[in-house]
């Protein structure tokens, strides 16, 4: 599973990402991550408060990032932002399948944002572009968006995968009949490399321990 970040992105932005690949995962409810999200919950509440989330320094790192970008953070939040002020708001975790509540957990404990998707819907190689302009995509929720040209995406051979900041596409989100899961973590200009591994290492780990299967690739790419 190759990635290459293009050059006209390296231009902008300092970026790294993270991938994992786990094969033979398992869509089953299991009380184990029930206790684990409350362990998770307790934890970030007893660690930070709700006015010093926007300087948190990896949160900053992102909302810094997403300016670049010509996004609003106080609008768009970085999505490991956004569970962590759900928590510390009392409205707890989003519960959505073992597959991405696993990496949400993995979310809350490093602050680096995710995606997952369907390995077996995906034509590699990987690369991380910007987009052109007046390209189309369907997110998940049936969001419909035309690009600006200005976005960065993360492609396979095909096909967008993910809008930065905007959201995973439909057509390749992880559903209940998914086996093998390929793992993404969203780098950042700032964030060391050993930190966007760990983080990595971090949600495959969960995907494995809370929906089974074996971690087949963890690899960061600069």
């Amino acid at each position: 599973m190759r990635l290459v970040i293009d050059d006209a992105v390296r231009k902008k932005f300092e970026i790294s990402v993270g991938i994992a690949a786990i094969r033979g995962v398992r869509q089953k409810e299991s009380s184990e991550i029930i206790k684990a999200i409350t362990e998770v919950e307790e934890a970030a509440k007893s660690k930070y408060s709700i006015d010093e989330v926007k300087d948190i320094r990896i949160i900053r790192q992102q909302r810094d990032f997403f300016w670049r970008m010509g996004v609003d953070p106080t609008k768009v939040r970085p999505a490991s932002e956004a569970l962590l002020r759900r928590i510390l708001l009392n409205k707890g975790l989003p519960r959505v399948s073992p597959i991405v509540d696993a990496y949400n957990l993995a979310s809350v404990k490093t602050l680096l944002t995710f995606s997952a998707f369907d390995m077996k819907r995906i034509a590699p190689p990987l690369s991380v572009r910007l987009s052109r302009a007046g390209e189309e995509v369907v997110l998940i929720g049936n969001r419909r968006k035309e690009l600006t040209g200005k976005e960065i995406v993360l492609t396979d051979a095909a096909k967008i995968l993910c809008v930065y900041v905007h959201g995973d596409m439909d057509e390749t989100k992880v559903t209940d009949s998914t086996t093998d899961v390929l793992l993404v973590t969203y780098g950042i200009p700032g964030m060391s490399h050993e930190e966007l591994k760990e983080g990595t290492i971090e949600a495959s780990k969960y995907i494995k321990k809370f929906a089974g299967g074996e971690i087949v690739l963890e690899e960061v790419y600069v």
